[in-house]
């Protein structure tokens, strides 16, 4: 295991209408599953994989967030924190947290949750020399989240914005490589995965077995609920 990995982003400043009839009173983010604010799982995986620094793009009730996690210390990270007053969109939210960013970083969707282990991630995004490496994982489902095509090599040759069809979906999960920045226009909020990524070239797809859940709709939220409290629990009764 790498003794540690690149700074990660954390893009936790979505409105959640989704899951609004769950979590009225908080940021999705911080919503509780098995528990505890699902931040802090998120953040616990990070620091699994050897990821102890991480940006967190705020928004929506952001102080929030804020105010739960302060600067990481409590539980072995450092975190710092980019905050928007008026919605950017996930693209824009990465514009503005782009003096804080290192030449390459991690970026995670503040409602993903996965087990997938980030060092392959790495490695596939460093050996194609990419602009972006997406984690992308097998889905029998392509119409709730973007399902990609990827080429023999694995470069990404299509995106199909949630339509039927499409055997491989992003996680929410991708390395990137500061450059990505100059494809994101700063002139209106955009989204990453819908305006950005379509339209630029030398991306790549690292294919993944390991499942992930989003937890911005009630079924994933219950989901969630459901596979962390039994992980909960596994790990508990392994400790004993």
């Amino acid at each position: 295991m790498i003794a540690e990995l690149s700074q990660a982003v954390i893009l936790a400043g979505g409105l959640g209408t989704r899951l609004r009839p769950i979590v009225s009173d908080r940021p999705k983010a911080l919503a509780i599953v098995a528990g505890e604010p699902f931040l802090r799982h998120q953040l616990r995986w990070l620091r699994d994989n050897s990821v102890y620094s991480a940006i967190l793009c705020v928004g929506y009730k952001g102080d929030q967030i804020i105010e739960e996690l302060g600067d990481g210390s409590s539980f072995g990270m450092r975190l710092a924190y980019s905050q928007e007053h008026t919605p950017l969109g996930t693209g824009g939210a990465l514009v503005q947290a782009g003096p804080l960013l290192p030449s390459e970083f991690l970026v995670i969707n503040g409602d993903t949750y996965t087990d997938l282990s980030l060092e392959p991630l790495w490695k596939a995004h460093w050996d194609h020399e990419a602009l972006v490496t997406l984690a992308v994982t097998n889905t029998q489902d392509s119409t709730a989240v973007g399902g990609i095509e990827l080429a023999g090599d694995g470069r990404i040759i299509a995106f199909r914005e949630k339509q039927p069809g499409a055997t491989l979906v992003s996680m929410g999960i991708y390395v990137a490589s500061k450059e990505l920045l100059n494809h994101i226009p700063t002139h209106r909020p955009c989204s990453l995965e819908k305006d950005v990524f379509p339209r630029i070239g030398h991306l790549y797809g690292h294919i993944s077995q390991v499942p992930f859940i989003d937890i911005g709709t009630p079924s994933g939220y219950h989901a969630a609920q459901t596979y962390l409290a039994a992980k909960n629990r596994a790990e508990k009764s392994e400790s004993h």
